[in-house]
């Protein structure tokens, strides 16, 4: 029977981690449609899948027609003459530099992929934040509104001590204002939220604000570092400059040019008209070829020396959100005891103010302390539950997909 409870107690936990997880990234995968990010992406491939084809095509038809139309007068001619040239040349990728070019693209494709999973990973932590700062503000207002009906309920008994004689009409007074005060507070909080809230749905009018529930850290550095978008972009540049590389040194490589030519020529002394059939090899040589390579070389180096700063940054970050994570669990178990204490406090004062053990300056700083205790509270909550959903999401990789 306690291993029965023990599976379902598990299951439970673990249905609890998913929700709270999944209707984030549920929310979040609105919101990549309503900004078009895909569609943007989409886009960017096809015209790098088209440069592809584009240079296959190329390879071995580059095509060059040219016509030019000449009038000659001789001296020895009575009248002049015309001639006619039509050529048609080709010029043939012999030792596929093009096939260089295409592994270009290809890993520019990459990059592109790597850019939008960068941006995505961006709008993830900031509708994250901003889910989290509606969530924690929402329950500040709920809790504000009650602890604001329990204090009307002490007013009404403080009327009641005025009639009786035992409490002054003027600490009654000053008790309506401060309450006055209190409304004037929530009803600006209300707005807050309500502003809050419409801010969100502009990113994803489908789908409800996701509930923020506490869950289980299952994240640890390696998984955190290998899902990095910026770590695999730099390893993606450095291969582009190693590419680079290739093709500045395969760009004096010979091509082969075919051509034919015919010439309408009726010039009277010639034998009439032409045709020709060439085939050659053209040579590029650029006498900066070699710096031009060690330029490439030095940029590849440095893209290179960049990946340690990149992954220090990166474990910061890790560090930085567990850290986020343990200290508000901590300061979390902490204010529940504290606040606790302080309400049945809270609840002793008032009773002592009611029989003139205390004065009203006294009760309303136990009323401002219950408050600031609450307020931490929550802030320290949906802060150690904002920490927990970055690490784990980040970790698997969902939002990248």
């Amino acid at each position: 029977m306690k291993s029965v409870l023990k599976t379902a107690f598990i299951l439970v936990g673990l249905h609890t981690v998913l929700s709270a997880q999944s209707t984030v990234i549920l929310f979040y995968k609105e919101a990549l449609k309503t900004l078009s990010y895909q569609n943007t992406y989409t886009l960017q491939q096809k015209s790098r899948a088209l440069s592809t084809e584009a240079k296959k095509k190329q390879r071995y038809l580059n095509l060059d027609a040219g016509m030019m139309y000449g009038t000659t007068n001789a001296k020895l001619l009575a009248h002049h003459f015309n001639t006619t040239d039509i050529g048609i040349t080709d010029t043939i990728d012999l030792f596929g530099k093009n096939v260089e070019e295409i592994h270009l693209i290809q890993l520019q494709m990459k990059e592109d992929r790597l850019l939008l999973q960068e941006q995505k990973e961006k709008l993830f932590l900031s509708l994250l934040n901003m889910i989290t700062a509606y969530r924690t503000s929402e329950e500040k207002w709920h809790r504000k509104k009650k602890f604001y009906k329990k204090q009307v309920h002490f007013l009404i008994q403080l009327k009641s001590a005025v009639h009786a004689g035992a409490i002054s009409k003027l600490e009654l007074t000053r008790f309506e204002n401060t309450m006055a005060l209190f409304k004037v507070r929530l009803d600006k909080e209300e707005q807050v939220v309500t502003m809050m809230k419409a801010q969100l749905k502009l990113y994803s009018p489908h789908h409800a604000v996701p509930q923020l529930f506490s869950t289980r850290l299952h994240s640890n550095l390696h998984r955190f570092l290998a899902r990095s978008p910026q770590l695999k972009l730099n390893d993606n540049q450095a291969m582009q400059a190693s590419q680079k590389i290739k093709q500045i040194e395969q760009s004096w490589m010979p091509d082969a040019v075919i051509g034919a030519n015919r010439q309408f020529n009726d010039d009277p002394t010639a034998n009439g008209d032409n045709y020709t059939l060439s085939m050659g090899l053209n040579m590029h040589f650029n006498g900066g070829l070699s710096y031009d390579i060690e330029r490439q070389k030095v940029d590849a180096l440095k893209i290179r020396s960049q990946k340690k700063a990149l992954e220090i940054k990166r474990k910061a970050q890790y560090i930085a959100w567990k850290n986020d994570y343990e200290t508000d669990r901590r300061s979390l178990d902490s204010l529940n005891k504290t606040l606790k204490k302080t309400e049945k406090t809270l609840q002793n004062v008032r009773t002592a103010y009611l029989q003139h053990y205390i004065d009203l300056n006294s009760y309303l700083q136990m009323m401002q302390e219950n408050l600031t205790i609450q307020d931490a509270k929550i802030t320290a909550k949906y802060n150690m539950i904002k920490s927990v959903i970055i690490l784990n999401t980040l970790s698997k990789g969902t939002i990248y997909e």
